[in-house]
Order: structure tokens, then sequence, then C-alpha cells
């Protein structure tokens, strides 16, 4: 739902940009050239602050290096969009050379609109997430009130998130270990299943979420949730580390 959802965002973002600046520039084929050059960068610069650097850094905690890799992120994204717009706009010099200064004018703003829509997009995505946290801790609601819903035996089944040990990856299945020692399999992928977890679970192995709050104990290699012993990944080694030492 949340994949559909930014393909409905960015295509709304690549039409309305395609018909404003369209109008703008009287030339709808210009328009659609240089959407299509600037906006792919601006989305993936998007879709990494709020799908990697949110929710692995921010939300976690870990503010220094949120910021520090927002900054390169930000360097490497503005860079690659320079690089972009001489590219265009060289290889538009060849096919309408005479116009290129009406092309300058009509299109120059058209990435300092796009990254306005990314900072507008993070910022309203940031508010809502802290509201919603808010708005919890108002109500009185803890993690302890929160729950997930599994298919599981054509049925729909509501698992408190306290009572989660850990889950496990089998492809396009996952195991839920309860601490009411009950095993919980569902059709579903583990990245998808991390997304819908509130805070304080931790992706530890590309196969393996772990209930921070069920922690025994943890070495550089494995964790312990309760007696079973699981294998922290060298992906996730450094994030989990710094996480569970905060």
């Amino acid at each position: 739902m949340r994949i559909l959802t930014q393909i409905i965002f960015w295509f709304s973002v690549y039409v309305i940009l395609l018909i404003g600046f369209g109008q703008l520039a009287g030339n709808y084929i210009n328009s659609f050239y240089f959407v299509s050059f600037f906006l792919p960068v601006v989305i993936a610069t998007s879709v990494i602050f709020n799908e990697v650097l949110v929710q692995k850094y921010l939300l976690r905690g870990l503010y220094y290096r949120f910021a520090l890799y927002t900054f390169y992120l930000l360097v490497v994204s503005l860079n690659l969009e320079m690089i972009l717009v001489f590219v265009s706009f060289t290889l538009m010099s060849y096919f309408d050379p005479e116009n290129m200064g009406v092309l300058i004018g009509d299109f120059r703003l058209m990435p300092v609109v796009m990254y306005l829509i990314v900072f507008i997009y993070a910022f309203i995505g940031l508010v809502i997430r802290f509201t919603n946290t808010s708005g919890m801790a108002l109500a009185g609601k803890t993690t302890e009130d929160e729950y997930i819903i599994l298919r599981s035996n054509r049925k729909n089944r509501r698992v408190l998130c306290l009572t989660i040990l850990y889950i496990e990856s089998m492809a396009d299945y996952v195991r839920v270990f309860t601490s009411d020692n009950e095993k919980i399999i569902s059709r579903e992928t583990i990245s998808n299943l991390a997304n819908n977890l509130p805070m304080g679970f931790l992706r530890i192995h590309r196969s393996y979420i772990i209930n921070i709050s069920h922690l025994v104990s943890f070495s550089k290699e494995t964790v312990m949730i309760g007696d079973k012993s699981l294998p922290i990944s060298r992906t996730y080694k450094k994030d989990v580390i710094e996480t569970l030492k905060a």
C-alpha cells in the first residue's frame, strides 16, 4: 500500500510539473523532456531519505549519523542533478540552438521546484510520524497496546507486538515467534512486515527481526532472545551494535 501510494504521488507530481511547465513554456514536448530528465534523481533522493535515513537513523535516535548521511545524500543528489542539467541543455542545444536562451529561462527553475517538493514531502512525512507518536502518548497508548495483523491459516490474526520475540523469514513467508510459545506462519515478506512494525524492533539479519524488549544479551556476532541465539549478519552489524549500545 505504501509503494502504491508513492507511485500515485510521484505520478501526480510528474503530471503537474509536465502541465505546469508546459503551459509556462508553451511547449509540452520540451516540458516532457526536462521533467523526464530531472525527476528520477529527485524521486531517488526522496525515497532514500524517507525510507532509509529516517527509518534507519532518525527514528532510532541516531541523530549524528542521520545528519551526516543526509548531508552526503544532498551533496550526491545535487551533483547528479547539476550533471543532468548540463547534459540535458547540451543535448537540446544540438536540436534547437536558436531557442536555447528561451529554454534556459523557461526551465531553469524546474530542479529547484522539484527539490522543494522533496523537502515539503519529507517535512509532511516527519510531522505525521511525530504527530502519531505524540497522539499515542497523549492517549495513554504504549507499545504494549500496539499490534499487527497477520494472515495465518486463512484467518486474520491480531498479534500484540509486545508478545513477539523475533521474526524469521522463509522466502515469501515469515514465522513469528511469541512469548506465548506460539509460532505463527504468515504469507508475508520480512521486508514488508518490517515497514509495519513499531519502534522497538530491529533487523539484525536478512532473515531475522528481533524485539529489543526481549533482548537478553548480545555480542558482535549474535543476540540472545530468551534462550534463542540469533546471528547478526555483516550487513547489519554496525547499525545493530550502535542501536543496542545507544
